[in-house]
């Protein structure tokens, strides 16, 4: 049977229409069909299954009809999927669960970059995978990362042999790029993180999470969600429920309870203000004692010392260009922050590191500040610009409180050993020979170690001094990734510390990672949120640049309604066809209500209109074309076309396929016991009395359909009271054909779907008009279809 060649009707038993009073349910639980074998999918071929159970219930108010009702299949029954391609592969490659989209498609999968799958390489290895074919259905695409290189690196003096290891449990292994973008510790073990997974740092924020000792753990989902960046993190030393997160557009979030719930800062940090910002982003945050100090650009700093409770503006102002600086008439304006450090022993004595100046100084806890330009930040007359210095990091020495090191934007470290006034650059021998990329920098000194200091230059190497910073050498040994904007240390004085990097994986071979996890931006945004179903995992194995292999996934096209007189039960008529790619019919809306609506100029009706496939779960059919005093017989089938995956519905000419509707049931080649079912309908005939509902059935209309012997032709006008006449008019008003008085029987008016010359009406929609002596004119529509 060609797709297509299904031909649709209708099948009654004699007798009376009547409005159907009665509820019955029969249900039936059918023998399991075996499901899809690997061979057999990777062939194109899914092995159809039927629902476990079919049930009847006639309607008892509202429209009248049936309502067959089924749930829906198990996508790992119901669909398959099957690998092709990885006979040269280097590693095992494993799918599971069940295929959860509407349409066949194949997965291209390739690789970038090589090494162990799940290993400490030094590079990626990048996954990305794309649906192939057209693009009627929707991009489905996705990435991943088989290296483990990055996340969070601990240096572990532990035990007595200091090593490198990794601090990533709970971290979803389905990043492609697992990027720190934001790192804090508290006391003991407790972290605070933020991360995204994209290419830029900047791109694809997927929250914040904290880190208990043991694992990783989410927080605050619908605040931090997808899409909201965050830029910084401070925990108070006192406290590790007490947190800020400070984000890229919408100001600050303070917790007290350990992330349960946060207040927002933004305009209220300053409510008389009426210069308000366009975002409020947060570029340093720091929280190093007593006082929580927030600084956003356009909008100012803020210091807080009551946890967070209320906060007040510190004024901070620098000269708007030294080229062009006037003293006796100096253009001040707000500097941008981006990064504080706080003298361990006078908490009054706050560094902040600005872009161009340097850095700033207050000793009285942001009541005044002055620069520390010193012999760093100096106007030459003869070089325009000479004088910027933007500094990105700050550190205040631990031993010697006059130490301060700069790590300063394409320039490298610079300290000053008097507390601002000389600087010299440091550790220039190991420094990259292009200056030009040193645009991220990460301090720490170590405590419990006078004197010695750390530098994580980002995309060059960790710099290590034992001497305050005079001399640097290349920390020994250097961590696997050499990317990393953060370096945070407990407060136990064991000079340990944790690397939060970016750029690298997390992946362990043998994990599991479901596929809809992995969905990048050039999935197509209706599809964002399908769950795809399937599970992907890879062995431990060499993987290398330029391998590859598809994945074939195949589900059922819809759904069929089969109805057949109970006399003869396999003597079944598709009564309704359900195209889940595809679903065509002349109406919209629902038939089992009134909100149906005729599509203009539609010549091919399935009756698609009559499924409710609303609730995921459940699925419904109404069919309004059932009679008192009968009984039927009805099974629900999936149909599919074999794989489309390749193919669109106007080029489709594959056989249409069905799974069984009852035991060896010859229109199916699938075994199975189908749900076939049977149901009587025996509701009392409705008297014709004045305050029934006058309407007309079968409506619409179908070639082959409708009241026994009359099918495609006859249509029942009912609850009519004596003496009733029946005019039917052309929407542009033509009088077609005048039913009078003579032609009642009883409650009922028959018209036989011709005009008054006894020709057969074209297809379309006609009014009609019910005129009754005892009560006001009736109007109404019905529709033919031929």
């Amino acid at each position: 049977m060609n797709a297509g060649s299904v031909r649709f009707m209708r099948v009654v038993s004699h007798g009376v229409a009547a409005v159907l009073m009665v509820v019955a349910a029969v249900q039936v639980t059918p023998t399991r069909a075996q499901t899809t074998p690997d061979e057999a999918c990777a062939a194109d071929s899914l092995y159809l299954i039927s629902p476990d159970m079919l049930d009847l219930r006639l309607a008892t108010d509202g429209k009248p009809g049936l309502t067959v009702s089924w749930p829906n299949l198990d996508q790992s029954e119901a669909t398959c999927f099957s690998l092709s391609e990885t006979d040269g592969l280097g590693f095992g490659v494993t799918v599971g669960g069940g295929f959860g989209d509407r349409v066949d498609r194949v997965l291209g999968f390739d690789l970038t970059g090589g090494g162990s799958v799940g290993g400490q390489n030094p590079d990626n290895i990048s996954v990305k995978w794309q649906t192939e074919g057209g693009t009627a259905n929707g991009v489905l695409a996705g990435e991943f990362n088989l290296s483990n290189n990055g996340g969070f690196w601990s240096y572990d003096q532990s035990g007595g042999a200091a090593a490198w290891r990794q601090v990533n449990n709970g971290l979803p292994m389905t990043w492609p790029r697992t990027n720190v973008v934001a790192l804090a510790h508290g006391a003991g073990d407790y972290m605070v993180a933020a991360f995204t997974k994209g290419q830029a740092l900047d791109s694809e924020s997927v929250g914040v999470y904290d880190y208990n000792g043991t694992n990783w753990n989410r927080l605050a989902a619908d605040i931090f969600a997808v899409g909201q960046t965050v830029t910084a993190i401070a925990v108070s030393p006192g406290d590790n429920n007490n947190f800020a997160v400070g984000t890229a557009e919408d100001g600050l979030y303070v917790t007290t309870d350990g992330g349960l719930t946060f207040t927002q800062w933004a305009i209220n940090l300053d409510p008389t203000a009426s210069d308000l910002p366009t975002k409020f982003s947060v570029t340093a945050l720091n929280w190093d004692s007593n006082r929580l100090l927030v600084f956003m650009p356009g909008w100012g700093l803020f210091i807080s010392t009551d946890g967070g409770v209320s906060f007040g503006r510190s004024v901070i102002e620098v000269p708007s260009n030294l080229d062009t600086f006037d003293p006796l008439n100096p253009e001040l304006v707000l500097p941008t922050i981006r990064d504080f450090a706080v003298d361990a022993g006078n908490p009054d004595r706050i560094l902040a590191a600005l872009d161009f100046h340097g850095a700033y100084e207050t000793t009285d806890g942001g009541l005044s500040w002055h620069d520390l330009y010193g012999d760093l930040v100096v106007p030459d007359p003869e070089v325009t610009g000479s004088w910027v210095h933007s500094a990105l990091a700050v550190l205040v020495d631990a031993n010697d409180a006059q130490v301060i090191l700069l790590g300063v934007s394409q320039k490298g470290l610079y300290r000053s050993g008097d507390g601002g006034t000389t600087w010299s650059l440091v550790g220039d021998s190991v420094q990259p020979e292009n200056r030009a990329q040193l645009v991220g920098f990460a301090f720490s000194s170590r405590p419990g170690l006078p004197g010695e200091m750390l530098v994580m230059e980002d995309k060059w190497k960790l710099l290590h001094s034992t001497d305050s910073g005079l001399t640097w050498s290349y920390f020994t040994p250097q961590p696997l990734l050499n990317k990393a904007l953060f370096i945070v240390t407990p407060r136990d004085n064991s000079g340990d510390f944790v690397l939060g990097t970016n750029g690298g994986g997390i992946y362990e071979a043998g994990t599991v990672l479901d596929l809809t996890d992995t969905y990048s931006t050039a999935t197509s945004p209706e599809l964002r949120d399908l769950d795809l179903g399937m599970t992907i995992a890879f062995d431990g194995g060499t993987a290398v640049t330029g391998d590859g292999f598809k994945l074939v996934a195949q589900t059922f096209q819809g759904w069929a309604v089969w109805r057949g007189a109970s006399h003869d039960p396999d003597q079944m008529t598709m009564v309704g066809l359900f195209d889940r790619v595809n679903p065509e019919d002349c109406f919209e809306g629902y038939c089992g209500d009134n909100s149906l609506e005729v599509v203009p100029n539609c010549f091919q009706a399935k009756r698609a209109a009559c499924f409710d496939v609303s609730d995921p779960d459940t699925l419904r059919f109404f069919d309004e074309e059932v009679y008192n005093g009968f009984s039927y017989v009805y099974a629900v089938t999936s149909f599919d076309y074999g794989n489309t995956a390749l193919t669109t519905p106007q080029n489709n000419t594959n056989e249409m396929l069905f799974s069984p509707r009852w035991t060896g049931d010859e229109l199916s080649r699938f075994q199975g016991n189908g749900t076939r079912v049977r149901i009587d309908v025996n509701a009392p005939a409705a008297a014709a009395v004045h305050d029934q509902e006058i309407y007309a059935y079968p409506n619409p209309i179908r070639l082959d359909a409708g009241l026994p012997r009359g099918e495609g032709s006859l249509v029942v006008f009912t609850n009519l009271p004596g003496g009733s006449r029946v005019r039917i008019f052309t929407t542009a008003g033509d009088d077609v054909i005048n039913l009078g008085p003579d032609n009642q029987t009883g409650a009922q008016i028959y018209w036989r779907t011709v005009n008054r010359d006894g020709e057969t009406v074209a297809a379309g929609v006609y009014l009609y008009k019910v005129e009754m002596p005892q009560r006001e004119d009736y109007w109404g529509r019905i529709v033919v279809i031929r």
